[in-house]
């Protein structure tokens, strides 16, 4: 059950429909006909107003998800109420009727939600959303998700001492949120459309706002918008749809709004007369950049008939035609980091935005040569060759949601029917959707396609806009787009030929030395070359695969002084491309999604991680064995890679958590490569010397692949035969060199660890460690009982800090055991404000003695460990917790056995282990760092 619509301007399809779903019919030909509604999608209006929607699904089995969308959100705000929309979301979760406080949270633990997890909700500018899965919907569970949601219709409490604890929550997500980069996003939304209601409304609200905020103001708001016919249910699950009715009807029939129906608030207006106008935004917090936009009149047109299905298709085809071309210009240039354009609904408006990144700050020549490839494909539209290939790449996202329609996940069919519905959009049968797409292109002529991108790229503007440490001043900027315009342009564009592969066809298959059949439905074979193939065929996700690659010993075979430029070789593996091939060949032989694989260096081996399909492993299998055996590091890297450092480092000074990580590392283990980069060595780095220390892992190290999902087992095996398989044996595994490096924590710890950051003034925050030991599999009842303790501990500075304090939004307790190399341990981490911190610091340490003396309840246990089993559960119904599960399991066999059997170990873990090691554990004094922006020049806070 699709939703063909546009998003950001290109058309998706959101394949929703559960398997045996009926085909819809043939897709309206009369440009005014409706398309047709998926017949799996159940609809109705209650007699109060309510409408709903439900759908049966099986992904997973027995599970059902519920959303409650309201249409209101922070465009109905007056000025008196801003953040108020938000603020009620909250209180929805502290001030539910019908549960006390923290009852809420504990019942649905037992229940198996997680909190955050399964259990959330959402503000925007238009609507507010609140979220629940259900893996257990039994009806006591069913009968708890109904009471609470039903609460939040109509039953939502505003008492002063409530709002005033929940007020310092929401103050400490909007400081958490006003990072750097949304400041600046504020800034240009604001030049754009200023004259629009969503530009003036963040959701999260303002501070003086927020504190100014009263009981009645926002028990006023709730009762004038929260009404039945302002709202959507919808429930996805393992259920009868006739049951699914039911229920909501029963929860929701008897809702009714109170006092007169408001009028809801115009949306503004764009101004038509503006002309071309430039910002310029001086932060040396920011990746510099720049943008350029018109704006328009009214939001993007929902598909919901032929007409607006084409125009919505072609908008998506000339986008993703154009982005093509900008990508292939990025990738040729010096200039140019990045580049692309899309359409931007601004609630009331639309925006189409030409985004562009410079290198070395040389935005006026990456300007000139992103407008001209603008200004060329205003003039001449696209090739023919260009419509197919962007109608293909559309087709193809189309295709593969039909593919994996019966195995999408209730939880994302919820949410994505929610949203379609709530915003006008047609639901659609998955074969429908893609007939109805091929019969709207079906005509398309570069023509058509040039008009529908004149036709978005027009209206008031353009607005340019310049973020950099020292901008260039307004007038140099108009006058740099100006000359853009001048002239004739470039030449036609002319068409790039696709490359011819120049690694020739598949090998013959190499021999197998031994094929095997392990614990779980996993069939492991060993090629007589030395190549390691795991083998699990799984119906999780139709036409899935995920594949991961590790070889080589990782941080283990590299040297502690080679460290950062290992890491720094891996980010940029993909962009090395092959010694016979560049980049931009490459990504016209396999296609961009080829090579959007991740290469990451762990303690155990470099490990990438890939997600094909059945159709693309096989090119993909060519392609990666390739990079195995002849990768590039293409000097092209060297033109772009100082700036790339240079913005790591601008994005660094305000990331409190990397920051202050750092400055634990070089107080603990002053030296060690995990503290803060030498940014001079990043600097002197060359493409040479990535290949120098990755090229011999890449090249010659132990290989082991393994392939999770919708897999032909015997079509696998001979695909990786034919490939890996066919490669020159390799050299055995590398011993653990001497000059390479593990953390350890001191005996005692250092005083407090204190460090700054350049970030928002009102952001701080602590961090307690405990350190453990360094871990091994004989181990593992141990391990089991740290990771139940930490999500006791988690839920109980939950509490204290969020909830009872109110000084910050998502306090967190981790613990950290990897096995054989650094040493383990327990971290309590908490972001609020510089004035709290040493009063969150203290709560911190209270909670922990509190543990570490025994005050742990057997309820306490069971609200930590069901929503883990439930999460174990979830993640092992998943391609990708198989494939990292089996990556290296050849090397530790017991990684395999004791991935297998979580859940049972976490289930035997007794209330007697966890209150021995929180009593072994967190009864040493931890090490304690805070961070806080820098005192201001008058000796003052900043």
């Amino acid at each position: 059950m699709p939703i063909i619509r546009a998003a950001l301007g290109l058309a998706l399809t959101l394949s929703l429909a559960p398997p045996g779903a009926s085909a819809a019919p043939t897709a309206a030909t009369s440009v005014s006909s409706p398309l047709p509604q998926d017949p799996a999608l159940r609809r109705g209006v209650l007699p109060n107003g309510l409408r709903y929607a439900v759908m049966r699904n099986a992904a997973p089995v027995g599970a059902v998800s519920l959303r409650l969308h309201i249409d209101v959100g922070s465009r109905e705000e007056t000025e008196a109420e801003l953040g108020a929309a938000h603020f009620v979301e909250h209180m929805a979760f502290r001030g539910a009727r019908r549960f006390k406080d923290g009852e809420l949270e504990r019942a649905l633990a037992l229940a198996g939600v997680g909190a955050g997890r399964d259990h959330n909700a959402d503000t925007s500018v238009a609507s507010t959303s609140y979220r629940l899965d259900l893996t257990d919907p039994a009806p006591a569970n069913l009968d708890l998700a109904f009471r609470w949601l039903r609460d939040v219709a109509d039953g939502v409490t505003f008492k002063p001492a409530d709002v005033d604890r929940e007020r310092g929550v929401v103050l400490a997500e909007k400081e958490a949120r006003d990072g750097p980069g949304d400041l600046v996003r504020d800034q240009v939304t604001a030049f754009v459309a200023p004259r629009l209601r969503s530009t003036s409304r963040r959701p999260i609200g303002t501070e003086a706002n927020l504190r100014a905020m009263t009981p009645q103001t926002l028990e006023a708001f709730h009762a004038r918008w929260y009404r039945p016919e302002n709202a959507w249910v919808v429930m996805v699950g393992d259920m009868a749809p006739e049951a699914m009715e039911a229920e909501i009807a029963k929860a929701f029939g008897s809702w009714t709004g109170k006092g007169v129906k408001p009028v809801r608030a115009t949306l503004g207006e764009v101004d038509g007369g503006r002309g071309l106008e430039a910002l310029v935004i001086a932060t040396p917090q920011v990746a510099s950049g720049l943008s350029a936009c018109r704006v328009q009149p009214g939001s993007p047109v929902t598909t919901t008939d032929a007409a607006s299905l084409r125009r919505n298709s072609l908008r998506a085809v000339w986008q993703s035609a154009l982005n093509a071309r900008l990508s292939q210009l990025t990738n040729g240039s010096k200039t140019l980091l990045s580049a692309s354009i899309s359409v931007v609904d601004l609630d009331g408006g639309q925006a189409a935005c030409l985004s562009l990144a410079p290198n070395a700050e040389a935005w006026e020549a990456a300007l000139a040569a992103t407008q001209d490839e603008l200004r060329r494909f205003e003039r001449d539209g696209p090739t023919e060759l260009e419509i197919d290939q962007a109608i293909a790449r559309v087709r193809n996202t189309i295709r593969s949601d039909l593919v994996a329609a019966p195995t999408r996940l209730s939880s994302t069919l919820a949410t994505g029917l929610v949203q379609a519905l709530a915003e006008g959009w047609t639901v659609m049968e998955p074969r429908a959707s893609l007939r109805a797409f091929n019969l709207a292109v079906e005509t398309v002529a570069p023509a058509d396609v040039k008009a529908a991108f004149t036709s978005d790229w027009s209206g008031s503007g353009p607005f340019v806009t310049v973020t950099a440490p020292e901008p260039p001043t307004r007038e140099a900027v108009i006058a740099a787009w100006r000359r853009g315009e001048a002239g004739a342009g470039p030449a036609r564009y002319a068409d790039v030929p696709v490359a011819q592969w120049a690694y020739g066809p598949l090998s013959a298959p190499g021999k197998i030395a031994r094929q095997e059949r392990l614990a779980g439905g996993v069939t492991r074979v060993t090629f007589r070359n030395g190549v390691i193939l795991n083998l699990k065929k799984t119906g999780f996700a139709n036409d899935t695969i995920a594949l991961r690659l590790w070889f080589g010993a990782g941080r283990g075979a590299v040297a502690a002084k080679d460290f950062d430029a290992a890491s720094s070789a891996t980010g940029v593996f993909a962009y090395g491309a092959l010694a016979r091939h560049s980049y931009e060949e490459l990504r016209g032989i396999f296609g961009d999604n080829a090579l959007e694989f991740e290469l990451n260096l762990t303690p155990y081996a470099f490990q990438l991680a890939h997600a094909v399909s059945d159709e693309t492993l096989g090119p993909r299998l060519r392609l990666l064995v390739a990079y195995m055996s002849d990768p590039g590091f293409r000097d092209t890297l060297d033109a772009k890679f100082g700036t790339e450092i240079e913005n790591s480092f601008r994005d660094r000074q305000s990331d409190l958590w990397g920051l202050l990580r750092e400055a634990v590392i070089d107080t603990v283990a002053p030296g060690l490569p995990l503290g803060a980069p030498d940014r001079a060595a990043l600097e002197r780095l060359t493409s040479k010397d990535l290949a120098a220390v990755l090229k011999p892992a890449v090249t010659g190290d132990p290989i082991m692949i393994t392939l999770v999902g919708d897999v032909d087992e015997a079509a696998a095996i001979d695909l990786v035969a034919r490939t890996f398989g066919a490669l020159p044996p390799r050299r055995p595994a590398p011993r653990p060199r001497p000059d390479t490096f593990s953390l350890s924590f001191p005996k005692a710890p250092p005083p407090q660890i204190a460090t700054t950051h350049q970030g928002s003034p009102d952001k701080g925050a602590v961090a307690v460690i405990w350190p453990l030991y360094v871990a091994v599999p004989a181990r593992r009842k141990e391990e089991d009982a740290l990771k139940l303790l930490a999500a006791v501990f988690s839920d109980a500075l939950r509490h204290e800090v969020r909830e009872r304090l109110g000084k910050a939004y998502s306090p967190m307790v981790f613990a950290s055991t990897p096995d054989y190399v650094d040493q383990g341990e327990l971290d309590a981490l908490v972001e609020t404000h510089p004035a709290d911190l040493e009063a969150v610091r203290d709560e911190i340490r209270a909670v922990a003695a509190r543990l570490a003396a025994g005050e742990i309840t057997p309820q306490m246990l069971e609200a930590a460990r069901t929503p883990m089993l439930s999460g174990a559960r979830a993640s092992a119904a998943t391609n990708d917790w198989w494939a990292d599960a089996l990556a290296g399991s050849a090397q530790h066999e017991a990684w395999l056995q004791d991935a297998i059997r979580e859940e049972d170990r976490i289930g035997g873990v007794t209330l007697a282990q966890v209150k021995a090691a929180a009593a072994t554990w967190l009864t040493p004094d931890p090490i304690v760092a805070v961070i806080r922006p820098p005192p201001r020049a008058d000796g003052g806070a900043r």
